[in-house]
């Protein structure tokens, strides 16, 4: 039997799902090592000591693979996001510090798995699969950052302060993408470097928030 969202078999047997742990665990290490363009079948299967037919029982492509990558991926990825968040960002006393410990979860996670976030956000743009599965991604982390941020919801200037807090995620996600997808050297960023670019997202995320207003000093 499939699964609704993803193109693979899912296997009933324990030695059968030991079989597909190690190919996705292979190919997760291909792309996290050298990018997914590149991710080949031999090179996975070799990798793990299985054969091309054994990949074509459980896949019937590349693409598939990826599927259950991404899923495998995020399945371990989210919950970790999720309680560093609330740990980290949860406890802070102002919207400023909330939003900078927020906002140093998702980029250490994120952009601490580059190679692998790279390759869902840009597939995506093709892929309705990868793409809808991106998109449930982002919905549950945009569910933890409007938590947070709406316990400070006395310091956000605007009157739909809910909105507010979406669009500043959308403001993270933007420049996370970019820099993901089009590198540290694209025009879009003028030379600016990781450390400043991200100083300054953070800083922009708060002084949006408050509606353009400064702590008084």
């Amino acid at each position: 039997m499939q699964d609704r969202l993803t193109p693979y078999k899912s296997p009933r047997q324990k030695r059968s799902r030991e079989s597909l742990e190690r190919l996705l665990e292979s190919a997760e290490q291909q792309i996290r090592a050298n990018g997914f363009e590149s991710l080949t079948i031999g090179g996975v299967v070799n990798n793990v000591g299985l054969s091309v037919g054994a990949f074509y029982a459980r896949f019937p492509d590349k693409t598939a693979l990826l599927h259950a990558v991404q899923e495998r991926f995020h399945g371990k990825l989210e919950p970790k996001i999720r309680a560093e968040m609330i740990a980290e960002a949860g406890p802070m006393g102002t919207l400023t510090e909330a939003v900078e410990a927020a906002v140093d979860v998702l980029i250490r996670n994120v952009v601490g798995e580059r190679e692998l976030s790279r390759a869902f956000m840009t597939l995506s743009v093709t892929d309705p699969l990868l793409r809808a599965g991106g998109e449930r991604i982002n919905r549950e982390r945009r569910e933890t950052f409007v938590q947070i941020m709406m316990a400070h919801s006395d310091e956000i200037g605007h009157e739909d302060k809910e909105l507010a807090v979406d669009v500043a995620y959308g403001i993270y996600a933007a420049i996370i993408r970019g820099r993901l997808v089009f590198g540290a050297e694209h025009e879009l960023y003028y030379g600016i470097d990781s450390t400043t670019l991200y100083r300054e997202l953070k800083q922009a995320i708060a002084f949006y928030l408050k509606g353009g207003k400064t702590a008084p000093c």
